[in-house]
């Protein structure tokens, strides 16, 4: 987006070419380019003189380049290769559709639309949705969350919670906000959504204001708010609704919720098992009686999940 980004590809001698394809991760990352249709994955993308500069390019380039940033982080961070943990190749596909004001993980690979312009501009330029959406391929290869209620809430907040911690990894611009980069070109500083301040964009922040209704396979979008606010104290403090917590870093709450994403929580878990399965995490890395516990309990306690 308007940037300049260094990406690894792969020549062809035969039909010189180079294409979006990056050998140095995994079994590769790959970025296709869906020509404005909706046939996936679309065409390897290809450029003559890897530049990759024109204004088409940028979208392509955007999801190639976050890709490997994620790949970075889960391997370089939490020792995990690929979504799969066995360094599966990353597929993504850009200029889905037309206009398209959505990105998303269809089981198998990444898919970004161009958004409208107005709403959206393509959905491959937020480096925290890349991450939210690839962690969504994480989730479907441990927990498997099931994508209703509020597990589903559940596996929307981890996308959140990883997502951004991708971001500050990256540190390009890194904020407690969802898409931010992507949203509303045309008004500054909104997001999606945001874990600081979940009601700032009409989200729960407190389990007593869960939505229990059945839009959005039961407000997965809406309620993940509550468990967005729980990460984003047990990370870096703070009083809500009258409960005191103790931060202790992203690094600490990024390690406790993949422990328990990878180990602990099963596809039906709630949010009362999300914190057991936090709480139990946390034991096992820094012991049953350490601040690390105490802080998990002190989150969940603020936002009413007990």
């Amino acid at each position: 987006m308007g940037d300049q980004k260094y990406i690894n590809t792969t020549y062809s001698s035969y039909y010189g070419y180079y294409y979006l394809q990056d050998n140095t991760r995994g079994s590769g990352i790959f970025t296709y380019d869906g020509r404005n249709r909706t046939v996936l994955p679309g065409s390897l993308w290809t450029d003559g003189d890897n530049q990759f500069s024109a204004s088409y390019d940028a979208a392509a380039v955007d999801a190639h380049y976050y890709a490997g940033v994620v790949y970075d982080y889960y391997k370089n961070v939490h020792g995990r290769l690929s979504y799969d943990g066995s360094n599966a190749a990353i597929r993504s596909t850009v200029h889905y559709g037309r206009g398209y004001n959505n990105a998303f993980w269809n089981g198998s690979q990444m898919v970004y639309g161009d958004g409208d312009g107005q709403t959206f501009l393509p959905f491959s330029g937020g480096i925290d949705v890349v991450g939210h959406e690839l962690t969504h391929a994480v989730t479907d290869y441990t927990a498997g969350l099931v994508y209703q209620n509020e597990s589903g809430a559940i596996n929307e907040a981890m996308s959140d919670i990883f997502g951004t911690l991708v971001e500050f990894y990256a540190n390009r611009n890194p904020d407690w906000e969802i898409g931010e980069d992507i949203y509303t070109p045309g008004i500054a500083g909104d997001a999606l959504r945001s874990m600081s301040d979940p009601a700032k964009y009409g989200d729960p922040d407190h389990y007593s204001k869960r939505y229990t209704g059945t839009q959005d396979n039961g407000g997965v979008h809406t309620n993940s708010g509550i468990i967005n606010k729980a990460a984003y104290l047990l990370s870096q403090g703070g009083v809500h609704y009258g409960v005191s917590v103790t931060g202790i870093g992203r690094d600490k709450m990024g390690k406790i919720f993949y422990r328990a994403l990878v180990y602990y929580l099963t596809p039906t878990s709630n949010f009362s098992q999300l914190r057991a399965a936090c709480v139990q995490a946390a034991a096992d890395l820094y012991g049953s009686t350490s601040q690390e516990v105490n802080s998990v309990k002190q989150a969940f306690n603020a936002v009413g999940v007990y």
